[in-house]
C-alpha cells in the first residue's frame, strides 16, 4: 500500500539530488506545506519531479498572463473569471496561494451570472475600478512567482 505524503514533517525538501529548498528558501512567495507535498513524491528528487512540476507551472504563467490581458482588453468580466478560475488551482497546487488568494477574489467577487456577459469597461466606474485593481493585483502575484520560481529553478545543486 502506498503511503501518502504527509504534512508539516520536515524543514527542507529535496528538488534534485543533494539539493534543497528551505523554508526561507520558498519565503512568502510559496506554502512549504504545499511544496513538501509535492516533494514527498520524489524525496531524493532523482526524478526532479519538484522542478518539472514548477517548470511547468512557471511555463504556463506567461500565457495566462497574456489571455487575462487580452480579456481586460476586450471588457470581458466572464474571459478574466475565465482565467483566474484556470490558475487558481494549480496556484493553490504548487503552494503559491497569494497567487490563489487573488485569483479566488475575482471569481468570488465577479462570479454572478449578472456579470457573466458584462463589458465591465461600459458599466459604472466602480464595477471597472474594482475589476482593474484585482486583475492588476493577480498580474503583479503572477510576475512575483514567476521571478521567484526563476530565481529557485537556477540554483545550482548544494
Amino acid at each position: 500500500m502506498t503511503q501518502l505524503p504527509t504534512r508539516g514533517t520536515k524543514s527542507a525538501v529535496t528538488h534534485r539530488p543533494g539539493s534543497t529548498w528551505s523554508q526561507i528558501d520558498l519565503g512568502e512567495t510559496f506554502d512549504f506545506e504545499a511544496i513538501s507535498v509535492i516533494g514527498d513524491l520524489d524525496p531524493s528528487g532523482a526524478d526532479g519531479l519538484l522542478e518539472d512540476v514548477l517548470s511547468m507551472f512557471l511555463d504556463s504563467l506567461e500565457p495566462m498572463l497574456v489571455a487575462v490581458e487580452r480579456q481586460r482588453a476586450a471588457g470581458s468580466v466572464a474571459g478574466i473569471r475565465f482565467e483566474a478560475h484556470k490558475l487558481k488551482s494549480s496556484a493553490s497546487q504548487v503552494g503559491a496561494l497569494r497567487l490563489s488568494d487573488a485569483c479566488a477574489e475575482i471569481m468570488k467577487r465577479f462570479g454572478g451570472d449578472g456579470l457573466a456577459n458584462v463589458d465591465y469597461k461600459k458599466q459604472s466606474e466602480p464595477l471597472g475600478a474594482e475589476l482593474d485593481l484585482l486583475v492588476d493585483n493577480l498580474i503583479s502575484e503572477t510576475i512575483r512567482v514567476q521571478r521567484k520560481l526563476r530565481r529557485l529553478l537556477a540554483q545550482p545543486a548544494n
